[in-house]
């Protein structure tokens, strides 16, 4: 019987462990999974079970899971061409809200085990970020001796909003936001996603900070109304 009992309760440790795992969904619906490494919101590091580490680009990912956190690839427009990055998930529902950013968290990795590691660079043009001014480029290269590269500066973390059937992702602009013009920015975009829940539209017209933290809790409070 205690033979039994323990070989249940390896069983039941082992498939915890699967579960718990690090894992990549690509756009084929293929699952990696293993440990991730680390993500620079451009592309995702792993190391597969049973296999080379490698890197994948936001364009051949659909989401990954690491750390307890979800992330998700969306495209955006930048001047003409479209490009995949990823945003960590905060909150999901009837409004979605977003994270981009906070540091490349790639580390250099070792030469022989990487099937593929591209070199990004973030460049710091005035483009367009999905039309709300993020600028910038990237440049993505080959080589045997290219690692990805930190970018130079604090990071910074921008958020985005969305309400599917709603219009595009649009950017919240709550980076140091001390400016009245970009306080009346979020309350009108918030607005725009959230008025038609009474309680919480007069909550959004009272707000004075409209900081990162007060975002959060009215999109959970919207999207439990909408249960």
């Amino acid at each position: 019987m205690k033979k039994v009992i323990a070989l249940l309760l390896l069983i039941f440790a082992s498939a915890s462990a699967i579960f718990a795992q690090d894992f990549i969904v690509k756009n084929n619906d293929d699952v990696i999974r293993g440990t991730i490494k680390g993500t620079d919101y451009f592309s995702v590091f792993i190391s597969a079970n049973d296999e080379a580490d490698l890197i994948l680009p936001a364009k051949e990912v659909k989401n990954f899971f690491w750390n307890g956190n979800s992330f998700v690839s969306k495209g955006f427009a930048n001047g003409r061409n479209f490009e995949y990055r990823f945003v960590k998930v905060i909150e999901m529902g009837t409004v979605n809200l977003y994270s981009f950013g906070g540091g490349t968290l790639i580390p250099p990795v070792k030469e022989k085990k990487v099937k593929f590691r591209p070199s990004i660079g973030i460049g710091t043009g005035t483009g367009g970020f999905g039309g709300m001014g993020m600028g910038g480029g990237i440049s993505i290269g080959g080589g045997q001796n290219s690692v990805p590269e930190k970018p130079a500066g604090a990071p910074v973390v921008r958020y985005f909003i969305e309400k599917p059937g709603a219009g595009p992702l649009q950017e919240l602009p709550m980076k140091a936001i001390t400016e009245d013009s970009k306080k009346l920015a979020v309350k009108n975009i918030l607005l725009q996603k959230m008025g038609d829940q009474a309680d919480l539209k007069a909550k959004i017209e009272m707000g004075t900070e409209f900081d990162s933290r007060d975002v959060v809790e009215w999109v959970k409070e919207y999207n439990a109304t909408k249960k």
